[in-house]
């Protein structure tokens, strides 16, 4: 961990208040979720500038703080921290989030023989990060992404985690062109894994071709093994070929025999070119992928392929991620509620299509930040019941309508709703023993509530 001399020298700070020598045991931005001896960083967001709860932090117990050179209320603050705490230690820098990303850098420089696996991907991040840590997790220490810390803002926390770890494996989103560059940058990893090019932020960033030429920014700064692993089942990332770096790919084509049930899922592939029989405890042919790229990160570390199988078994699923729930009456319901993109939609429906039961049920919202592309996304959604077969879909929101609008050549029973409460309602009247229920929208639809009250 850094001390406070180094963090003033990193961030080309000046110290106004405090023991350069004291080492913070953490660093947070968020005065909410605050502990005893933490840095506080406050950041200037669109609506919030975190230099309103400067004092609330000191009177929680920061050991110190930055504070922005030009913020307007700067002389109060530091006078009335003094007050609270004669020792606090107090760091005016010219721009706290550079600051921030000055010391993650210097932490990461000062800590640059630990190997960063650095994931990125339109969607699948998050549980591709878990699947690859389970496996190394067989053999090593490791750092690992917590919470959503992943952005700008959120993975210099990270890095300024670094201290003692054997591997370090970190999640990387962008939602804007310049963000991975600068990411890169401060991750300087050893081994990139990506997930895939889908259209999360296509509003933002104009086309999968941009969105792809974004994320291979990732390998920019690469260092050390320089491995890049890829899911070659992906259009844009199936051509990549070896340039600073080594490109290892892996695939669905790459396994046998699969079997799945609302268990979860059993393949065989190879790993150090010998077949296995891998089992995961979970559904979702995504985690499928995620095992592959787990297993060719556990290759490159040299975990033997017996640790790799066991750390594969050992995965947990997150909450809203295909997260399979009995209710009363023999019925399924399957939460994948966390978020929604066309290709996590598309998955989704088909790992459910597999599973044995009385009926299917679709209920779909509307997928968000997809601006001018949205309609055309939701169409595209509703003409894989074609290839489904689902006995009832019911939407919410205005853009999932036009999902029934494409699906309603291909399932009878299509209600959409604008209520929540009536969908919910429209559900408990409808259930049979033996239904699987699949539900599925992006976060702030809040769908999690509908199955929350299902469940009850």
């Amino acid at each position: 961990m850094l001390n406070i001399k180094e963090i003033v020298n990193a961030s080309k700070g000046i110290l106004i208040n405090g023991n350069e020598n004291i080492i913070p045991k953490n660093y947070n931005i968020d005065s909410r979720e605050f502990n005893k001896e933490d840095f506080f960083i406050p950041i200037v967001g669109e609506n919030v500038d975190g230099h309103k709860y400067i004092v609330d932090t000191v009177k929680k117990g920061a050991i110190g703080f930055f504070i922005s050179k030009d913020y307007i209320n700067k002389k109060s603050i530091i006078e009335e921290s003094i007050k609270i705490n004669k020792n606090i230690c107090i760091v005016e820098v010219e721009n706290s989030e550079k600051a921030l990303c000055d010391i993650a850098e210097y932490n990461r420089i000062k800590h640059i023989d630990i190997p960063i696996v650095a994931i990125t991907g339109s969607v699948g991040k998050t549980s591709t990060r878990e699947m690859i840590a389970s496996v190394l997790a067989e053999k090593y220490n490791l750092l690992i992404t917590e919470k959503n810390y992943n952005s700008i803002i959120g993975l210099p926390i990270m890095l300024l985690k670094l201290d003692n770890q054997d591997i370090c494996v970190l999640e990387a989103g962008i939602n804007h062109f310049g963000e991975m560059e600068l990411l890169s940058k401060l991750l300087k990893p050893d081994v990139c894994v990506i997930t895939n090019i889908g259209v999360a932020h296509i509003g933002i960033m104009g086309s999968k071709d941009n969105i792809f030429k974004e994320k291979m920014k990732i390998t920019n700064n690469i260092k050390g093994i320089k491995k890049l692993v890829v899911n070659s089942d992906d259009i844009y990332l199936s051509g990549i070929k070896d340039l600073d770096y080594n490109v290892i790919n892996y695939s669905l084509k790459d396994i046998n025999n699969k079997v799945i049930d609302t268990n979860g899922i059993c393949f065989e592939t190879n790993i150090y070119k010998k077949s296995f029989r891998i089992n995961i405890n979970q559904i979702g042919n995504h985690n499928v992928q995620n095992a592959l790229a787990a297993i060719k990160v556990g290759e490159i570390f040299d975990i033997n392929p017996e640790m790799i199988v066991s750390g594969i078994n050992k995965y947990k699923n997150f909450k809203g991620r295909l997260e399979i729930k009995k209710i009363k009456g023999d019925v399924t319901l399957i939460d994948d509620t966390y978020n929604a993109s066309i290709d996590s939609m598309k998955s989704g429906l088909i790992t459910v299509n597999d599973l044995k039961s009385n009926r299917k049920i679709a209920v779909l919202g509307d997928m968000l930040e997809l601006g001018e592309y949205s309609k055309n996304i939701h169409l595209q959604v509703g003409k894989i019941f074609k290839d489904l077969k689902y006995d009832i879909l019911y939407t919410l929101g205005n853009e999932a309508k036009n999902i029934a609008l494409s699906a309603s050549k291909y399932i009878d029973n299509i209600i959409c709703f604008d209520d929540k409460e009536k969908l919910e309602e429209k559900l408990k009247s409808i259930i049979k023993s033996g239904d699987i229920i699949y539900f599925k929208a992006s976060n702030s639809m809040k769908f999690s509530d509908i199955v929350e009250n299902l469940q009850k």
